[in-house]
């Protein structure tokens, strides 16, 4: 389905063209030769050369381009491609010719330029090539007169674009089956509602006739009903750190939480729990606990959206209401642990009986140290570091150093018994 996303007239300032100087510089040229070689083939020369001039110069320039752009979609997923539509109206006497100037996260799947024919539609496809949130490009339409003596240029900004991280190969291993009844395995443990089949009982008044196993009446001839184990849910909160200027840290850790919190928001939700969303900065923003495919857009959608500015309110735990952070609900913490409040809410929220798994982006050996630094300075922060996540643990918080961890601690978390 297409949908329009701007329309309207773009004006034409017209120039003079570099084919009708090259005329003009012709036509000044057989008027020398006319004075120092006079005669009726220097004559014919120049009035051929004027002719010319005026034929090209004299066309009819339209003052406006009536223009409307589209696209395919409004949201895609890294890797997709995404098909922009243009429809214009112009006078016969001028043609178009467009080249698409792609932004640095995406990249043209397609041939350039692209030839426009008047009272037509055309096409071009980006690619994105990174999860992003804002404007593919622009469209640069180049307009001539028939004879290309005149010349003119629109450019169009191409509408924004919510760039989705692209799916994890297993998704599944942030949502592994040792998790169980509440922190996210769906088979309980208890007979209830459900599935899955547990065992065979005598049947009781009030039973409904749908759980009569018909087989086992007629192998033992006494009524059965299946008891199955009951279908349970998690809550399960993504809560991403919004508080640290990350672009003065590195880029990375950027990266590393968006792609890390739409694996884990993808998992859960393809395993049918309930997945909400915390942007952890100032001011807080939040999204409830939901099912299905439209949370699945809700959570991609934000989760990609560049922090805010600061504000003057300092986030605080109190703060996000009891709907976006259920009790006992699991949170996964992304934080490169480099501000004291992030810290210190993620004490809040242990006391508060919250099951926490913190990856730590920034991590005990960084990627790479600046040059100009002491000797020291490395063991200093790893001891710094290291305190740091103990005093996270004794807390109760599990901390990994990167997303693809969160499988060892959601499994020790299931030894535990904390499901």
């Amino acid at each position: 389905m297409t949908s329009s996303v701007g329309s309207g007239s773009a004006r034409l300032n017209w120039r003079v063209a570099p084919f009708s100087v090259h005329l003009l510089v012709l036509a000044a040229l057989a008027v020398v030769g006319l004075m120092v070689v006079p005669g009726p083939a220097t004559v014919v020369g120049l009035a051929s050369v004027l002719l010319l001039v005026t034929l090209v110069l004299t066309n009819r320039r339209p003052s406006s381009l009536s223009v409307e752009l589209s696209t395919s979609t409004s949201r895609c997923t890294v890797g997709d491609v995404v098909r922009f539509g243009l429809s214009w109206t112009a006078d016969d006497s001028v043609h178009v010719t467009g080249f698409a100037d792609a932004a640095l996260f995406v990249e043209l799947a397609g041939r350039q330029p692209l030839h426009l024919p008047a009272r037509r539609t055309a096409s071009f496809y980006l690619r994105p090539t990174g999860w992003r949130v804002g404007s593919p490009g622009a469209l640069q339409l180049q307009v001539a007169t028939r004879y290309g003596g005149w010349s003119a240029t629109v450019r169009l900004v191409l509408p924004d674009l919510i760039v989705h991280p692209e799916l994890e190969q297993q998704p599944g291993v942030y949502a592994p089956p040792q998790l169980l009844s509440r922190l996210g395995l769906h088979v309980g443990r208890t007979r209830g509602i459900g599935t899955d089949f547990a065992e065979l009982r005598e049947y009781a008044t009030g039973d409904p006739l749908r759980d009569v196993n018909w087989r086992a009446l007629a192998h033992t001839g006494e009524l059965m009903v299946s008891q199955r184990y009951r279908d349970q849910a998690a809550d399960v909160v993504v809560l991403v750190d919004h508080l640290a200027l990350w672009d003065v840290y590195d880029r990375g850790l950027t990266d590393a939480a968006v792609r890390g919190g739409a694996a884990v928001a993808r998992a859960y939700l393809a395993a049918g729990d309930r997945v909400g969303l915390v942007l952890y900065g100032s001011p807080i923003r939040w999204i409830p606990p939901g099912q299905g495919r439209a949370q699945e857009m809700r959570l991609l959608d934000q989760i990609v959206q560049p922090p805010p500015l600061n504000s003057y309110l300092d986030p605080e735990v109190a703060r996000i209401p009891r709907a976006a952070l259920p009790p006992r609900a699991v949170v996964f913490c992304f934080s490169a642990l480099l501000d004291g409040r992030i810290v210190s809410a993620i004490g809040r929220l242990a006391s508060r009986g919250h099951r926490l798994v913190v990856i730590d982006l920034a991590g005990v050996e960084p990627r790479g140290w600046p040059k100009g630094l002491s000797e020291s300075t490395p063991q200093v922060w790893r001891e710094h570091r290291l305190l740091l996540r103990a005093r996270l643990s004794e807390q109760g918080a599990m901390v990994v150093d990167e997303p693809s961890s969160v499988v060892a601690a959601v499994r020790l978390m299931a030894r535990r018994g904390v499901a």
